[in-house]
Formats: C-alpha cells, structure tokens, sequence
C-alpha cells in the first residue's frame, strides 16, 4: 500500500507543505490597496519569510531598478527616544483618524518597531527603500510585528503628505509589492 492510499482521508500533517501555504493579494487587490483599502493579505509576502529569501526579492526588485541601486540594510542603529515618535505630526494625525480602535493599535505598534529599526529616521521622510530596510531588519530579528498593519501605516503616512514625495513613494510601494508578489511562489 502507498502512502498516498494510506494517507488519502487524513488531513495534512503540520508538516506538509500544503500546511505553509501562504495566501497571497492578487494584483488588483494590491492596486486597491495602494489606493487606500486595506488589504489583509498584504502582510503575506512578508510572513515567515527567511532573510536570504527577502534578500534574493529584494536582488530582483533592483535588477527591475524600481529601487536605486545603492539599497543597503542600515548596518548599526541605536533606540531613539519613544517621546520623540509620538511628537511627529504625522503620528499625531494616523492617531486622530484611526482613532483607538485595534487595528490603529496594531498600525501605531507596528510603524514604532519599523522606526525604530530604521535609527529614529521620522516616518513622513521614509522612502520605499527605507520601508524595505526595516522590514528586513525586523524579519532578520524575527521580531513580532504585524507585517499588514506595518505597510498600512507607512501608506497612510505618505498619502497625508502634500507634497509629492507621498504619492510617489506609494506608487514605488507599488511596483515593488507588485514585483514581491510576482517572485513569490504560493
């Protein structure tokens, strides 16, 4: 008797690939989230990501040159003052908007971790490269971070700015989970 037969009316093990299958956002679910719709598959092309995976998209992400091509991981850092990220307007306006519901306090959470991975830097001023950084820094750490909350609250940043820097940044944003999402096998 094969495996196969043996196996045929029992549920996958926690083993099994098809246990890590991961659901990934489609393209148009990602247009739509780009334009300001959450989109809880999103964190998914980050979830459970190994560094070596994130670095070798990241590889495909500039040979697309959607980034520039001196990207690097920021090599040292040290904890800004969390006084300061509070003070930022831009916080201050995602807190009066969301207002305190979870999902805002997953955002606020998540948007604190990925500053502070990125030195203290103010998150009106990241740009989609500085996003990628601490996304990697925090996958690197395996640190406990809600990777949709994370994206969600740096595109609701950046599309409160008026100048144009936000509304280009999203659309690099874009391009690249676009990409991600391309790259990535389900």
């Amino acid at each position: 008797m094969t495996d196969s037969t043996v196996n045929a009316g029992n549920p996958p093990s926690g083993d099994s690939p098809a246990e890590t299958v991961r659901a990934l956002p489609s393209q148009a679910e990602i247009a739509r989230w780009a334009e300001g719709e959450d989109l809880p598959t999103l964190g998914a092309l980050f979830s459970e990501l190994a560094v070596a995976r994130f670095d070798a998209l990241m590889m495909q992400v500039r040979k697309a040159e959607l980034l520039p091509q001196h990207w690097q991981v920021i090599g040292d850092r040290t904890l800004p003052d969390q006084r300061v990220f509070e003070s930022y307007p831009e916080i201050v306006r995602l807190q009066a908007a969301s207002g305190r519901s979870e999902t805002a306090r997953r955002q606020m959470d998540a948007l604190r971790i990925g500053w502070q991975e990125l030195a203290g830097k103010q998150p009106a001023l990241w740009t989609t490269s500085d996003l990628l950084v601490a996304l990697r820094r925090i996958i690197e750490r395996d640190l406990p971070v809600d990777h949709d909350a994370l994206l969600s609250a740096t595109r609701d940043v950046w599309r409160d700015l008026t100048l144009p820097h936000g509304k280009d940044q999203i659309e690099t944003l874009w391009a690249c989970l676009d990409l991600i999402r391309q790259k990535t096998k389900k």
